[in-house]
């Protein structure tokens, strides 16, 4: 069998969905050696693992399609050249498939066009207000990446909830090699267990702008920084002159986009990790940070609250003190901090990425019979 893959999101540099098909591709052609993967895009693809059954296909050469218009355009063509049976979209939406033997996967990593639109580039929310609808209904299956944006789904859709299934997103921690942490930690000014992170694009739907407005307090009451690392996206010209004001007094570090060693070392090395997004579909560094052991803050909103179930460790994302408070009082109540971080630790076990790769290699031997 033949899937091709919407493979765009495997650029240099990877967000959200770019880790999620990348840690799904590290382990799913090696489980499924008699699928063929043929990964499309317009751009250059970037993995460090190689498997004979993977097959990138590069369209760089159409210089009026490019992102969005090359994939809804180009995308039956190359199912046709290359023989594909099942075709998998990874970020919302699906191309026009003429070939109605081609069974179809759609992944939905959450509605914001819906939900949260104001939180939302232009372009971006007209793309997917205009093709998640289309790609909905022509779906043979839909993975929802939580039980929260399954909801969301069926909330805005008339869909049968049978073509829904929900799987997690899997979830790798990089193996940090003889890297010194205390030295990493020490070119920004940072100690062990002693800094408060947040990892992940800078934009309004993340919220980080609760975390400025407490950085002042915790670090005048506790001596931690916080610590912002993710590349920054729209709309956040306000956020970067506080960033800058907030550098130059000491309570705050911006480390930009980070790698992902660098990601694991700081999560496994902060005192907490917040997240104080007003929407997401999954969470992804939420569970990152669970994984590598840190106490973790989020919001009490979407999926976050399906990921943290622990009360303690969920605060309003427009309530500043309420934040504030909880993470000063981790620092006062030492018994406190240790209990919630075991209990932190505990709540990891749940994301067995060995689980979620069943669930796929399931959901493509299902599809096999019929997309023949």
């Amino acid at each position: 069998m033949n899937i091709g893959v919407d493979a765009r999101p495997l650029g240099k540099i990877k967000t959200g969905i770019g880790f999620y098909l990348y840690n799904l591709l590290k382990v799913l052609p090696e489980k499924c050696n008699d699928i063929n993967f043929f990964l499309f895009s317009d751009k250059e693809i970037f993995l460090d693992f190689n498997y004979p059954n993977v097959i990138t296909v590069i369209e760089s050469d159409y210089k009026l399609l490019k992102g969005t218009l090359w994939y809804m355009r180009r995308t039956d063509y190359l199912i046709k050249k290359y023989n594909i049976n099942v075709f998998w979209g990874t970020q919302n939406i699906l191309p026009f498939i003429r070939n109605k033997n081609v069974k179809k996967i759609l992944t939905v990593h959450d509605l914001v066009c819906y939900k949260y639109p104001q939180t939302m580039e232009k372009l971006n929310y007209f793309i997917n207000k205009a093709f998640i609808p289309h790609s909905i209904k022509s779906a043979d299956k839909i993975v929802a990446v939580s039980n929260s944006t399954k909801e969301d789904i069926l909330s805005y859709f008339n869909v049968d909830p049978k073509k829904i299934c929900v799987i997690y997103n899997p979830v790798i921690v990089t193996d940090m090699g003889n890297i010194n942490e205390e030295e990493y930690l020490s070119k920004y000014n940072l100690a062990k267990n002693k800094y408060i992170l947040y990892v992940g694009t800078i934009e309004p739907r993340k919220n980080t702008e609760i975390l400025l407005k407490v950085c002042k307090e915790i670090y005048n009451k506790t001596g931690m920084p916080t610590v912002l690392a993710g590349k920054i996206g729209w709309k956040s010209n306000e956020i970067i002159q506080c960033i800058k004001e907030y550098s130059k007094v000491g309570c705050l570090r911006y480390l930009e986009y980070v790698s992902d060693i660098e990601k694991n070392l700081l999560m496994r090395n902060c005192f907490i990790f917040v997240f104080p997004s007003f929407y997401e579909g999954f969470g992804l560094p939420v569970v990152e940070a669970l994984k590598n052991g840190a106490l973790v803050l989020v919001s009490d909103t979407s999926s976050l609250k399906e990921l943290i179930t622990i009360d303690e460790l969920k605060f309003d994302p427009l309530d500043c003190k309420q934040l504030s408070d909880k993470i000063i009082n981790f620092y006062v109540d030492s018994e406190a901090y240790k209990k919630y971080r075991k209990k932190c630790n505990e709540l990891s076990s749940k994301f067995e990425n060995n689980h979620v790769i069943e669930k796929y290699v399931k959901l493509f031997y299902n599809l096999k019979d019929g997309a023949k």
